[in-house]
């Protein structure tokens, strides 16, 4: 396979001795976002099978599509209701498929940007928990959230929810409920009445 022999090709220059040796996590997670990891657990009771945590996440993201699907939906309909304008099943999906697409894209560009600083920092491999949680936060907020806003919340939620405490598996607390606690409590009149449900 083609991608297989470009990815070996170029793998020396990203471990030690190098070109790029700082640069090993990121190469790593693209590399396994591809293809399985070579690597197994070492310690402690797992099934030893082609499911790496990568694969769950990605079943996980898989299974939230119907909820997405019906939230985007839901966008348009509440929009439709609140402003009496008569609009089809597919339209109202487009209309909460454009209003939401920028919540997913902040909500991924941001929290995955400080997953891979940390990675980089500590010189560990990028933890793959934040493909759900990227998804889940964009689809627990009103859709009337300001950007900027979702920007600190999913910057709060990654960072104080997740990486202080070592990473994914070792958080207590759940990043998207942390990211939309935040944005409760700092931004109350954003977050709650009538409004939340329409996009103007």
């Amino acid at each position: 396979m083609k991608l297989r022999e470009w990815i070996d090709k170029i793998k020396p220059n990203f471990v030690e001795g190098g070109k790029f040796p700082w640069l090993k996590s990121t190469f790593e997670a693209f590399e396994t976002f591809a293809f399985t990891p070579k690597e197994t657990t070492t310690r402690g009771s797992h099934i030893r099978d082609a499911a790496d945590i990568k694969r769950t996440m990605i079943t996980v993201v898989i299974a939230l599509m119907p909820a997405l699907l019906f939230g985007m939906w839901n966008v348009g309909h509440q929009y439709a209701l609140a402003t009496g304008e008569v609009m089809g099943f597919w339209a109202k999906w487009w209309f909460g498929f454009i209003r939401m697409l920028p919540l997913i894209v902040v909500s991924y560009v941001v929290g995955l940007a400080i997953e891979f600083m940390f990675a980089q920092i500590r010189g560990h491999e990028v933890n793959e928990g934040f493909l759900v949680t990227g998804l889940i936060i964009p689809m627990i907020v009103p859709i009337s959230t300001p950007l900027w806003q979702l920007a600190l919340a999913v910057a709060f939620a990654v960072v104080i929810g997740k990486e202080v405490f070592g990473g994914t598996g070792m958080n207590f607390m759940n990043p998207a409920l942390v990211a939309r606690a935040f944005l409760f409590f700092s931004y109350p009149t954003h977050m709650s009445g009538d409004a939340v449900w329409i996009s103007a």
